[in-house]
């Protein structure tokens, strides 16, 4: 058991720190291009790998409040990229069955994540634990909500080009996360008050929420400036 824990966490830190690396090609690189592709395709498989890898290690080892939400971190992070690469399958709104199951089994786990939340925070109080798991919580139900109305409203125009952005942006950003929630503290001097660790969980999502803000807002306008473009011609 031992030994197998070892190669299942030693495949999760590698698959993690290769997604990290790996990722940042499709943000820079040509968009539809092949090594866009390409880079994307190992970037999502690196993701099931972590969340599978997750999944075990938190089910085969002794319980621990901060696996259990890294666990559920891995969740969040993998839904939010197995839906942005299906958004490019999925461009006339087509949802299989894998798509809707997963979507259900995402909101379970939002719901979970929220109502543990709120179940630390009547037992502690204000703290660390009860804030990162309602608010990680609430994200994750949030974007599975998104995902279950759509499955029942036509397909928007250039629906899932943003959505696929959007979506892949988000799991790089909770990936980032959990590797920087990981190490980061290790750094910190030892009586650092309790908000730096909440403030690690928390600034990468807020930051990165407002460059993926920033991305949606151009691409709109390039793609209203097309669209008037071609009705005067």
């Amino acid at each position: 058991m031992k030994t197998l824990l070892t190669l299942l966490l030693v495949t999760h830190i590698a698959t993690g720190f290769i997604a990290l690396l790996v990722g940042l090609i499709p943000m820079f690189s040509q968009k539809g291009s092949r090594l866009h592709n390409r880079a994307g395709l190992v970037y999502i498989y690196c993701m099931i790998t972590v969340a599978v890898t997750a999944l075990l290690l938190c089910g085969l080892q002794p319980f621990k409040m901060m696996r259990l939400f890294l666990t559920g971190i891995a969740v969040f992070s993998f839904y939010l990229c197995f839906t942005g690469w299906r958004a490019t399958k999925n461009k006339k709104g087509q949802h299989t069955t894998i798509d809707t199951a997963l979507t259900y089994g995402t909101l379970l786990v939002g719901a979970a994540m929220i109502g543990f939340g709120t179940y630390l925070l009547v037992q502690r109080g204000l703290s660390f634990m009860p804030i990162v798991f309602t608010f990680f919580g609430g994200l994750t139900s949030r974007f599975a909500w998104q995902d279950y109305r759509k499955q029942r409203e036509p397909a928007l125009k250039m629906g899932w080009y943003f959505q696929h952005f959007i979506r892949m942006g988000g799991s790089y950003i909770a990936t980032f996360t959990a590797a920087a929630v990981t190490n980061v503290p290790r750094l910190l001097p030892a009586n650092a008050p309790e908000w730096t660790a909440t403030l690690i969980w928390i600034a990468p999502s807020l930051l990165g929420g407002m460059l993926i803000a920033r991305t949606v807002r151009y691409y709109k306008g390039k793609f209203a400036a097309k669209s008037s473009g071609m009705a005067i011609s």
